[in-house]
């Protein structure tokens, strides 16, 4: 994983903003390991229960520092108290590893707001982006694709850390390069240019159901 490589010489702070069952904000934040909000049966979360398991603990010597966000950040939450995108922009790079996503906004969301990001095959967006721009490994072009299937969970995991700690070599000069390819990545996906699709779609459920609509109904005979 990211946090066993020796070789990693820079600071990376995993911020996982997943909403789950919660109290409320935690009032011993400022000595919370992890947490930034207190979680209903936490003893039964997952990912408080992985990151014990991995051993992470967030000491000063640790390189990889995680801090799990598991509230919907609507702006009163209790502990930032901004939106989701406001957060989103003080990022370096974001990942969205997903099973499943008919399209998966939050990757576009995030190339939006100029934030490479990496997400998979197994969401609309990412077979999109590999199809209009994302022709190489690495956020090379602001965006990473990675190949997800039913059984490369591991595999996915570690190509995961190898293009972070990827990036955390790259200059301050690089990581302008990415958010701007990543911004001009998604400007290729602007309403502007997807609008038509939707349109025809529209027309066509439209058209059937008229020819639906205007065949005489069949009723069985008892």
């Amino acid at each position: 994983t990211l946090r066993k490589m020796p070789q990693l010489s820079k600071d990376v702070i995993a911020f996982i903003m997943i909403p789950a069952w919660i109290k409320g904000p935690r009032e011993d934040w400022q000595s919370a390991l992890y947490t930034t909000h207190q979680l209903q049966d936490i003893e039964n979360d997952k990912i408080v229960n992985y990151l014990k398991y991995l051993g992470f603990s967030n000491s000063e010597q640790e390189r990889v520092k995680v801090i799990f966000v598991p509230s919907y950040l609507n702006g009163f939450d209790g502990i930032f108290n901004t939106d989701y995108y406001n957060l989103l922009i003080g990022l370096d790079v974001s990942v969205f590893p997903s099973y499943y996503e008919p399209w998966g906004y939050t990757p576009h969301e995030s190339v939006a707001f100029s934030i490479p990001t990496i997400t998979t095959t197994l969401a609309g967006f990412g077979v999109w982006a590999k199809k209009n721009g994302d022709t190489e490994k690495g956020l090379s072009d602001g965006v990473q694709v990675i190949y997800r299937d039913d059984s490369n969970y591991k595999e996915v995991a570690e190509e995961i850390a190898a293009t972070l700690y990827d990036f955390t070599l790259k200059s301050i000069d690089q990581v302008n390069v990415l958010k701007k390819m990543a911004a001009e990545l998604s400007d290729r996906a602007d309403w502007a240019h997807f609008i038509t699709y939707y349109q025809e779609a529209y027309r066509k459920a439209l058209h059937n159901s008229f020819i639906r609509l205007s065949k005489p109904a069949r009723y069985k005979a008892d």
